[in-house]
């Protein structure tokens, strides 16, 4: 039998007590992503790449940040996929459904569209070119994909599908979110409640923690370490494929590799914008292949998962955009920018990369 490695990752950094409260690395996640989207748009900026003064920079990166990928996310989890978030109050604070995210919840279809939003209104109103800005948001957007899924990994969740393989991976959490088709193969429940009786017997002082919530005080105590736990979950979890890490690989790292090189070798505006909304899901499609998909549909036969559903829309809306971009005449505004490894000069005051003193905010 192989001896699977059995994922016990602690998904907060710090945390209050044993409240739901703390510094997560999920967060900080998003946190390191902004970050290095920073820096790399400093570097955009540099070398004229993007045409936007240093000074503003971090005001398009926060505005970005909060009203495209947090707001987006939230919304889009809630539209997409628990319409429920709006109208659930109850306790504990922040009490309204959508304003709780302790609980976990971010769609990257709705933070992209989001990102497309924000990007439009901070372009609209400082007056900046809307595509330059879309094509540097989308060649850094993949990083803070790569880090999201990564901590998803942390979490244990969005697993992937039963693999007998020494890479597969065991996930304690599936106690708590088990699949949602019978054919993924659950855990037996008879099992998961002999192992609550053996720990009531071996410790009686968990005896409260378990007849409150016995699944999570068993993934609690899977996380501190604890050996007999941890073997006994070793004996009923169902080894599983790490679909994070695989779409951490896909929509993360390649993405943004093909992203980047599609961004830095042509600056026509729109081509790295386009190109990251046609390869995104397609990535996207190719890595529901491998996970325990959202809410899945039968269509035509076949269980086809709200992740791979979304994607199809997008790349169609997508792929025509990229062929309308490449395809339209450069404007003389944009001419420079269209040259391959161009070095773009300060841009005019009027219908460029600076804002006019006559455009009304």
């Amino acid at each position: 039998m192989l001896a699977y490695y059995i994922q016990t990752l602690n998904p907060f950094i710090w945390q209050w007590g044993h409240s739901n409260f703390g510094i997560r690395w999920y967060g900080t996640a998003y946190l390191m992503g902004f970050i290095i989207a920073y820096l790399l748009m400093k570097r955009f900026i540099k070398t004229g790449r993007m045409r936007l003064p240093r000074e503003k920079l971090p005001d398009f990166v926060l505005f970005v940040a909060i009203f495209g990928v947090l707001v987006g996310g939230r919304l889009g989890e809630a539209i997409l996929y628990r319409p429920h978030m709006f109208t659930n109050f109850s306790p504990p604070f922040p009490y309204w459904g959508l304003l709780k995210v302790q609980d976990g919840g971010m769609a990257a279809h709705g933070g992209i569209v989001g990102v497309l939003v924000a990007v439009w209104i901070f372009a609209r109103r400082n007056g900046y070119r809307f595509l330059n800005l879309l094509d540097c948001a989308a060649m850094v957007a993949p990083i803070g994909i790569f880090f999201g899924r990564i901590a998803n990994f942390i979490n244990g969740e969005l697993y992937g599908h039963v693999w007998h393989s020494p890479l597969a991976v065991q996930f304690p959490t599936e106690l708590i979110f088990p699949p949602q088709l019978k054919e993924y193969r659950r855990v037996s429940p008879g099992a998961v409640h002999h192992l609550e009786e053996q720990i009531v017997v071996r410790h009686p002082s968990l005896a409260h923690a378990m007849a409150v919530n016995p699944r999570l005080t068993i993934v609690n105590l899977a996380r501190e370490g604890h050996p007999f736990v941890i073997a006994r979950l070793r004996e009923i979890l169902p080894p599983r494929i790490p679909s994070q890490l695989i779409e951490a690989l896909l929509e993360g790292l390649l993405l943004f590799l093909l992203c980047y090189f599609i961004g830095r070798r042509w600056w026509k505006e729109g081509v790295a914008a386009g190109a990251f909304a046609t390869l995104y899901p397609i990535m996207r499609i190719i890595g529901e292949q491998f996970r325990d998909g959202d809410q899945p549909k039968l269509i035509f036969g076949h269980w086809i998962s709200l992740g791979v559903i979304y994607s199809v829309p997008l790349l169609m809306v997508g792929l025509i955009f990229w062929i309308w971009v490449i395809r339209r005449k450069v404007q003389p505004a944009t001419a420079e920018l269209s040259r391959p490894g161009a070095r773009a000069s300060p841009p005019d005051p009027v219908g460029s990369g600076t804002p006019s003193r006559n455009i009304s905010k």
